[in-house]
C-alpha cells in the first residue's frame, strides 16, 4: 500500500473519453411557425408550439482494480491478484450464473504465499455509459406575462441498460456483472410562470 510505483494508475473515476451533447429544437408546427401558420387557436393549442430537448451522454468505462487475498500476511488493505495473461473483455456475454461475464477470469490468479499480487491499479475498464435523455414541452400563454408550461421528461429514453461494475474480487464470480441501474423513467410536470 505504501509502494508508490505499485499504486500508480488512473483514478477510480477516470473516464478516458467523455462526450455530452445537448440540443433544443422548436418543432415547426403552429402559429408563427413554418407549418400551420394560419392554424386556428384551438388546433394551435394542441399541435403548435412544442419544443424537444435532448441530452446525449457517452463515456468509456471506469478503471477497475482486481483484488485478491492478502498472501503477503502484512494486513495489506490493497491486496491484489496476480496478472497471468492479458485480459479478454467479453462485454455483454451471457453467463450461466445469470448476468454477463464481462471479462475473462482466467487472466488472474492467487499470489504465492509471502508475496504481493502482480496486478497494478486499474487493470480492467468497466462498461461505459450510453444514454439519451429527452423532454418535450409546451407553453400555454395565460396573460402577456404569465404562462403555463407542460413538460414530459424521459430519463434514459432509449431504455439502454446502464451496467454497474463487474465483480473484481478473485473467486467464482470474478468478472461477473449482475446488476444495472434503473430502466427508463417518465415524468410529467406542470409549471406556472408569473
Amino acid at each position: 500500500l505504501y509502494d508508490q510505483k505499485a499504486e500508480w494508475g488512473p483514478c477510480y473515476y477516470d473516464a478516458g473519453q467523455v462526450l455530452t451533447s445537448y440540443a433544443t429544437y422548436d418543432l415547426p408546427f403552429g402559429r408563427g411557425r413554418k407549418f400551420g401558420n394560419t392554424m386556428n387557436k384551438a388546433a394551435d393549442a394542441i399541435v403548435g408550439g412544442w419544443q424537444v430537448n435532448g441530452i446525449l451522454s457517452l463515456h468509456t468505462g471506469f478503471p477497475l482494480t482486481i483484488s485478491g487475498p492478502d498472501a503477503s500476511n502484512t494486513n495489506s488493505r490493497g491486496a491484489r491478484a496476480n496478472c497471468l495473461t492479458p485480459v479478454q473483455i467479453f462485454g455483454k456475454q451471457n453467463s450461466p450464473d445469470q448476468g454477463y461475464q464481462y471479462f475473462g477470469a482466467s487472466a488472474f490468479g492467487t499470489p504465492d504465499p509471502g508475496t504481493f499480487g502482480t496486478c497494478g491499479v486499474a487493470t480492467v475498464r468497466g462498461p461505459g455509459l450510453h444514454t439519451l435523455d429527452l423532454s418535450i414541452s409546451k407553453f400555454f400563454p395565460v396573460t402577456e406575462r404569465q404562462k403555463l408550461e407542460f413538460r414530459s421528461e424521459f430519463v434514459n429514453f432509449t431504455n439502454t441498460p446502464i451496467l454497474n461494475a463487474p465483480n473484481t474480487g478473485l473467486g467464482n464470480t470474478l468478472g461477473l456483472l449482475q446488476s444495472a441501474q434503473g430502466a427508463r423513467q417518465i415524468q410529467f410536470a406542470l409549471k406556472y410562470h408569473f
